[in-house]
């Protein structure tokens, strides 16, 4: 009879043992133009890993890399000590990253580095970029990775899908305004026409423009959630009221509705005087939204029209709402002559400016009320009256 043979069972140290570990970048990567992606290189198991060295190339038509966007991935987490070191090549489309730590990490799973790029501007949805993962290293090869990356196409590498910008039912809109009664609000008809409003979104960079509208109104529509900046387009003919500049967050339930741009009014070659008539008042009227348009529109090209001094502007509105039959300017004015003799014909046929000039610089000017009666009558709403007395302090259009 044969004997049985039994088989003995033996120990192994993990020293003699080869250990395996598969090594990837995800092939379903999503990202708009101009936002940035992280990008991982993952392991399934990190059991023992100290040191790593990797290689990889990209595409630069479409990404962009700086070694400050490398950082050591999800496995190093628990690990105090952990250094990183990465050489980006960008105009190649090359990097090579170490990442070592003075103990061995646990079989945990996860990333090995993390690497943040930047899709290009003019990338178009639909595009598509590979991750070329040429060669892993753990533990200067104790640890064999399996698969393991070669260059060109395997099933190791990473695939990014460029997709349209993100859209979303947000809103972001204000107003730019002239704050004639100081209250830092966007009162009646203080609204600037014809202000444009940039609009960044921070994380991708895209921009769009908005134009105010007769009210001074701008709005933003169909936004995603996220960081914003708006940039005002300071207007020329008036003086600085704020900052050009704010910043918005996009979250659920925020209000965005009041991002406004403060003016402190016209400055004073650009009050007109056909401002001051009759058939452009009352002020907010579309006459009035048309001269102030066109205000904006001479600042913009450079071309200044004759204008009278603001403090005859001052004298000729306060008067429509005062119950004087004159009104005594006591500052001295001081009067481009040439310029209000120029416009003598409009003035006259606005009946506004005509019966002050010849007194205009004697520096005591008297103004009759009789000449803005129709003005008077028309400034009716509380609004205008008090747009009216704050165009008397001479801050204002």
């Amino acid at each position: 009879m044969k004997r049985k043979k039994s088989r003995r069972l033996g120990l192994e140290s993990l020293e003699l043992r080869r250990l395996l570990a598969a090594v990837d970048i995800p092939d379903d990567l999503t990202g708009a133009a101009a936002a940035q992606v992280a990008v991982p290189v993952n392991v399934d198991t990190a059991a023992g890993i100290r040191g790593v060295e990797i290689r990889l190339s990209y595409d630069t038509d479409l990404l962009d890399l700086t070694s400050d966007a490398i950082t050591a991935g999800s496995v190093f987490s628990g690990a105090q000590d952990t250094q990183v070191t990465a050489n980006v090549d960008d105009a190649a489309g090359t990097v090579v990253i170490f990442v070592s730590t003075s103990t061995g990490l646990s079989a945990i799973s996860g990333s090995l580095v993390q690497l943040s790029f930047t899709i290009a501007e003019d990338a178009v949805a639909g595009n598509t970029a590979v991750f070329d993962l040429t060669e892993v290293v753990l533990n200067e090869g104790e640890i064999a990775v399996d698969p393991a990356p070669v260059v060109g196409s395997d099933s190791t590498d990473g695939v990014l899908t460029v997709t349209a910008v993100a859209a979303g039912d947000q809103r972001i809109a204000g107003f730019v305004y002239a704050d004639t009664n100081n209250n830092n609000v966007p009162d009646g008809v203080e609204g600037i026409p014809g202000v444009v409003i940039t609009l960044t979104n921070v994380s991708t960079g895209a921009t769009v423009q908005a134009t105010t509208d007769a009210t001074g109104k701008y709005e933003f529509t169909d936004l995603a959630f996220g960081a914003y900046t708006l940039n005002e387009i300071q207007p020329i003919a008036y003086s600085e009221g704020g900052v050009n500049e704010l910043s918005v967050t996009l979250v659920s339930g925020q209000t965005t509705a009041d991002q406004n741009f403060r003016e402190t009014g016209l400055l004073p070659q650009f009050i007109y005087n056909r401002l001051l008539t009759t058939s452009t008042l009352p002020a907010g009227s579309t006459a009035w939204t048309d001269v102030i348009k066109q205000i904006n529109d001479d600042a913009t090209a450079g071309s200044v029209a004759p204008v009278a001094a603001s403090s005859v502007a001052a004298a000729a509105i306060a008067s429509a709402s005062t119950a004087a039959e004159t009104m005594a300017v006591s500052t001295t004015p001081t009067i481009d002559t040439a310029a209000s003799v120029s416009r003598s014909a409009e003035a006259e046929s606005d009946g506004v400016l005509a019966s002050v000039i010849e007194d205009a610089s004697s520096g005591d000017m008297m103004l009759p009320l009789s000449s803005l009666e129709d003005r008077k009558d028309d400034a009716v709403d509380d609004d205008y009256e008090s747009v009216d007395q704050v165009f008397a302090t001479n801050t204002l259009w």
